[in-house]
């Protein structure tokens, strides 16, 4: 039989796998059962040691991938899934939510451990290796306080929707029949959805999916924007028009958010926020962040652990003086702390919204300058190196906060030459996250601390917070 015949009948019959270890993307690498060293492919919906049965859904010359459509020998971590319409064939964005809560964050931290290994090499791999806190190659993938507290939860049923409505900020298209829906995974496609396990039970209620007064809105391939913010009502912005969660046209175009920061003895504070601008979706992902952010760039030994009992906010007094450069800075979430505690911070982010919210936040701090542009290596260098009453001072601590693909090895480098004496990294990717640490250990820094934040519950995104000092 041919290698084409045999690919065709693969296609019409599904293939049958045997499941090994998660690879980044939310994938695990499986191979056809009984050849241990057969073809490769990429399968989602399955988990370490199943066995599945699976329907090629991607070939390329370098990769296969599929949907395990059957499991044949399940996994004890597997759960019923929280959002079947994000199973095999469906929507993006809950691609583990067949999973148990405690097991995606084990996925998780495997996936870090190899991101670092494979993509970061082996002085990455070693440094991470020897923080305290690190086990297996990586460090702990950290349940937010309120999945934390729904998984303890006496009640079965609360502990059955652990990870569920934390999501403030929700995506939706409407397909070419009128319905609110979601793309397919890798694909253009858009498929309806009925449910939204995900979103907080302020979203959940306005009832997008299924309301016939929000229906009669909806237009092929319009876009629906959710937001429900931690100050003020749901707004809802369909085809660029704002909305309340009524259904009724508003001229409200900005919401606000608040943020507990009493753990850095700064009490709350207040945001103004563009309903299209960035903002994080998790509703403990703000706080947790900020104390985590501001104790890693200010605290007098490097940490990434955030607040704990017994243990003291940066000394106000010691960061007076302190010159903070604060990279893809979105919308002020840190800036704002920052500048409350540091002589001087200077801001740089590429989205004009994110800034105009930024401004209007700190508009009063004249510590703080807010500037408009592309993150690039020239911008690094010559703001870096622009403090002080007439410039020339270089930044003493930098913070960045770059997209999902990182900053880049020319950003890095240029950062490592400027030579802060700590660098506090954010980054929503491990692969991104491998390659920018990678860069700042070649650059003569070492990495102090680490911590991994799980702020995406039920798929395979996370968040991790590295420290790094001048050697």
């Amino acid at each position: 039989m041919t290698e084409k015949m045999t690919e065709d009948m693969t296609d019409m019959t599904g293939m049958t796998l045997s499941v090994g270890a998660p690879a980044h993307g939310g994938h695990c690498v499986a191979r056809p059962v009984g050849e241990p060293s057969g073809r490769v492919v990429f399968v989602r919906h399955a988990l370490p040691g199943e066995t599945v049965r699976a329907r090629v859904t991607e070939k390329t010359s370098k990769m296969w991938r599929a949907d395990a459509i059957e499991v044949l020998s399940a996994s004890p971590d597997r759960v019923p899934s929280l959002w079947p319409e994000a199973g095999p064939g469906g929507v993006g964005g809950g691609e583990l939510s067949h999973v148990a809560l405690p097991a995606q964050r084990t996925w998780k931290r495997w996936v870090l451990a190899d991101c670092l290994r494979r993509i970061g090499g082996p002085a990455t791999a070693e440094a991470v290796s020897a923080l305290p806190q690190a086990r297996q190659g990586a460090v702990p993938i950290e349940a937010l306080p309120t999945d934390a507290a729904t998984e303890a939860s006496p009640d079965k049923w609360r502990r059955r929707r652990a990870g569920a409505a934390t999501r403030t900020r929700l995506s939706l298209t409407v397909t070419d029949d009128g319905r609110a829906g979601m793309h397919a995974f890798r694909s253009r496609t858009v498929l309806p959805v009925t449910r939204l396990p995900l979103a907080v039970p302020a979203i959940a209620e306005l009832g997008l999916t299924e309301r016939s007064r929000w229906r009669k809105l909806y237009e092929p391939g319009m876009r629906i924007e959710a937001v429900a913010p931690s100050g003020g009502d749901p707004v809802v912005s369909i085809g660029g028009r704002a909305l309340t969660g009524a259904g009724r046209v508003t001229g409200r175009r900005r919401v606000e958010e608040v943020v507990d920061a009493s753990g850095l003895g700064l009490d709350e504070l207040r945001y103004s926020v563009h309903i299209n601008g960035f903002w994080q979706v998790h509703c403990d992902a703000p706080r947790v962040l900020v104390d985590r952010v501001v104790r890693a760039a200010l605290a007098e030994e490097p940490t990434a652990a955030g607040s704990a009992p017994g243990v003291p906010a940066p000394d106000a007094r010691d960061c007076a003086g302190l010159r903070v450069l604060e990279l893809y800075s979105g919308a002020g979430l840190f800036t704002l702390p920052l500048a409350l505690y540091a002589g001087e911070v200077c801001s740089l982010e590429g989205d004009e919204t994110s800034v105009g919210d930024a401004r209007r936040v700190l508009h009063r701090h004249r510590n703080a300058r807010l500037l408009a542009g592309r993150v690039s290596a020239r911008a690094v260098e010559s703001l870096g190196a622009s403090f002080g009453a007439g410039g020339g001072e270089c930044a003493d601590v930098v913070v960045l906060d770059p997209p999902r693909q990182g900053a880049g090895r020319e950003v890095m480098e240029a950062l490592a030459a400027l030579g802060p004496r700590r660098v506090v990294l954010v980054a929503c990717d491990p692969a991104a996250l491998a390659r920018d640490l990678a860069a700042l250990l070649r650059g003569g820094y070492r990495l102090g601390a680490m911590s991994a934040l799980d702020m995406f519950p039920h798929t395979h995104h996370f968040e991790t917070l590295a420290v790094l000092e001048r050697r």
